[in-house]
């Protein structure tokens, strides 16, 4: 099925269309070049950021940032900040803000503006005190039933009151004991299933309550003081507070004992046991049955998945030895957690004391800048999307990037059919997951519209920010519990159109590129080619790639999860992935603090995968139409390339936020995202002749893709 997507031309007005069917022969357009003046500022841009001075042999990335690098102050209230994945994000959201703006003054009639208006008038009230009483009473609701709980019932109480929360009350990735996502069934991806998967941490990963360096041990220290100061606004008593505080962290200790490593996860048949009610019942005794009807979700019947089967088998004993004072807490706790950034001054700027210590994060981002990205992060995102895109990206763009995407199809083509690993059946069932690959550009083509908010976004007063977290929240969870066991929508994208990424769906088999990242510095028609073949070139080459990595490779054409490589191909694959592995593991980012190879294999064989095809797509591009006039006059086409890709990834981090990232975040940090992938492609070595030696010429060459 032709599921090709185009997109925006008008503010109020979106195109959805099937592409005529690939054509490998097809001579891709050739965008009109940019006037002089446009050149001679990208130029002078360019190198602006560039560092002269850096061997390129040696680092470089140095080479391509160390300009950038030198002048740019981290912003205090960011832990990380990039050219990219920072100063892109700025440009999109001061867009946005306008937008939002300009539903304030809109015409009230006009019901596109009615739920935008209302949700970003509540959230810039809560600057002020008004509004944190009135978003207080709004948790009394949740609140209430927590402390009356008792284990008197079997848990019947507790698994009622999780699934009202986890429905209503759980914002984003925090939620109690466990969390629940209705997703397509990886193994029938037509369908919806329900998977549950360990949860209840209010620390990043397992590892910060389990590692027994002194780092660890500090940042618990915080952790238990934080959730005291949380009691503590809850009215306990502060000595009371501590010593629930380090009850909780105790509880909270013992189910990460329960949580499987990360890098453990990234396996996805290790994490597939399609269990049904009836098989969640018999591995862990508690009234599920109660939990699933407060999710609204009637029977589940056999359309469940559970990620971690030893988690929910051990989750029984480790209630039953719990103190109802302290599963109290401990909800109580994660309640406010969930909810803190929601309600007033006072729970916020204790919520950002814990991240402070976490990410080295130094300032509150401006009001505006968080209510920007909450609605934008959220389903009302869709409602921003067409005169986001009207503003953001032609359609001359979108062709342009459309035919970037297929000349990328291209370049792996020609890699599947070099690379010496590969059987002949293997090889050619990889080429028809390759032609069935969806690509999406710009936008979805179908949008949720402005009726679908009328209920529950009431105007402040009536509706707090809070009130409206906990609607939007409702709704996204009836929706899907209506969708479980039923026909999946592959309409649905799971970013904004103004989001600054993109990704690769297994189970769909399809890339998605939003108009927020077809920007500057990855993409612009102003750009040499070179250079956006660098930039969104080789983002697109890595989603690319992750159909082929060593997660994706596991799903078909149609996105089930199956094996459908040869063992022996397989087999030699994982050879080839255990350099990767090594070679990443060998990074330290901090003192003392390595990366997981494993952790970050499938992201770096994407990064190593997609700047190789993306390089080789610019070559072939080149072939077709010759090489333009130089950008800069010591810099050469493939030299602009390269550069073109590094400075989409200049970025400054806190050490706080490199720990971090070091332990949940399975990508490399900037400076290895750029240097390790060129370091093994001789393509990179003979364009700035790096001799045998340099470091920036591997002496064992990784290579997959």
């Amino acid at each position: 099925m032709c599921r090709r997507l185009v997109a925006l031309t008008a503010a109020t007005a979106l195109i959805g269309a099937c592409l005529a069917p690939r054509d490998p022969t097809a001579t891709p357009p050739r965008p009109e070049p940019p006037p002089p003046s446009a050149r001679l500022q990208l130029a002078a841009e360019v190198a602006s950021v560039l560092d002269p001075t850096a061997d390129p042999c040696v680092d470089f990335y140095h080479y391509a940032c160390g300009g950038w690098l030198k002048r740019t102050q981290r912003p205090p209230d960011r832990p990380r900040y990039g050219r990219g994945f920072g100063q892109l994000i700025d440009r999109n959201n001061a867009a946005l803000r306008e937008l939002l703006e300009a539903t304030l003054i809109a015409d009230p009639a006009d019901p596109a503006a009615a739920p935008l208006r209302s949700v970003y008038s509540a959230c810039m009230e809560l600057g002020g005190a008004s509004a944190t009483p009135r978003a207080r009473s709004a948790l009394a609701p949740y609140l209430s039933p927590i402390a009356s709980l008792t284990s008197d019932d079997g848990h019947r109480g507790l698994m009622r009151l999780l699934g009202g929360l986890h429905t209503s009350a759980w914002i984003g990735d925090r939620s109690a004991l466990f969390s629940a996502r209705v997703e397509p069934d990886p193994k029938s991806p037509t369908s919806y299933i329900l998977t549950l998967s360990p949860g209840g941490l209010g620390l990043p990963d397992r590892d910060y309550y389990l590692a027994d360096d002194p780092e660890s041990a500090r940042l618990r220290r915080v952790y238990r003081d934080h959730v005291a100061a949380v009691l503590s606004q809850l009215g306990e008593p502060v000595a009371e507070a501590q010593r629930l505080a380090a009850r909780v962290l105790d509880l909270e200790r013992r189910l990460a004992e329960l949580h499987r490593p990360r890098a453990a996860l990234r396996d996805p048949e290790a994490i597939y046991h399609r269990l049904g009610e009836d098989g969640l019942r018999a591995l862990s005794q508690l009234p599920w049955g109660d939990y699933f009807a407060a999710l609204d979700l009637g029977p589940v019947g056999p359309h469940l998945n559970v990620t971690v089967p030893e988690f929910f088998a051990g989750l029984p004993a480790l209630l039953a030895a719990l103190d109802p004072p302290t599963l109290r807490a401990y909800l109580r706790w994660q309640l406010l957690h969930a909810t803190a950034p929601y309600i007033g001054p006072v729970e916020l700027a204790i919520d950002e004391q814990l991240t402070a210590a976490l990410t080295g994060q130094a300032a509150s981002p401006p009001r505006w800048q968080r209510c920007v990205e909450f609605i934008n992060d959220s389903p009302l995102g869709d409602l921003l999307g067409p005169p986001f895109v009207a503003r953001a990206l032609s359609p001359a763009g979108e062709r342009l990037a459309t035919a970037m995407i297929e000349a990328l199809e291209r370049a792996f083509t020609r890699s599947l059919e070099r690379v010496p690993w590969m059987d002949p059946q293997t090889r050619q069932r990889a080429r028809g997951k390759l032609r069935a690959i969806a690509n999406k550009v710009g936008q979805p083509a179908r949008l949720r519209v402005a009726s679908d908010f009328q209920v529950g976004l009431a105007p402040p007063p009536a509706g707090t920010h809070l009130d409206h977290a906990l609607t939007l929240r409702r709704m996204v969870a009836r929706r899907h519990a209506g969708q479980l066991g039923g026909p999946v929508d592959r309409y649905e994208w799971e970013l904004s159109p103004a989001t600054v990424n993109a990704y690769y769906s297994p189970t769909f088999n399809e890339m998605v590129f939003p108009a927020g990242v077809l920007q500057p510095p990855y993409f612009s028609l102003d750009y040499p080619i070179a250079m956006n073949f660098g930039g969104i070139g080789m983002v697109i080459g890595h989603e690319l790639v992750h159909g082929f990595d060593d997660e994706g490779r596991r799903f078909d054409a149609d996105g089930v999860l199956r094996e459908w490589w040869d063992p022996a191909t397989v087999a030699r694959f994982a050879e080839r992935a255990r350099c990767v592995e090594r070679t990443y593991s060998g990074v330290e980012v901090l003192p003392g603090v390595h990366l997981d190879g494993a952790l970050t294999l499938g992201e770096n064989i994407a990064d190593l995968g997609g700047v190789r095809t993306a390089h080789a797509a610019y070559r072939a591009w080149t072939q077709e139409h010759g090489d333009e006039p130089r950008l800069l006059a010591d810099l050469s086409g493939d030299q602009l390339f390269f550069v073109g890709f590094a400075q989409g990834w200049c970025t400054l981090s806190s050490p706080e936020s490199a720990r971090l990232d070091a332990t949940v975040d399975p990508h490399a940090p900037p400076q290895q995202r750029v240097n390790l992938p060129l370091a093994h492609l001789p393509a990179f070595w003979d364009a700035f002749g790096c001799d045998p030696g340099a470091p920036m010429r591997a002496a064992e060459v990784c290579e997959l893709w």
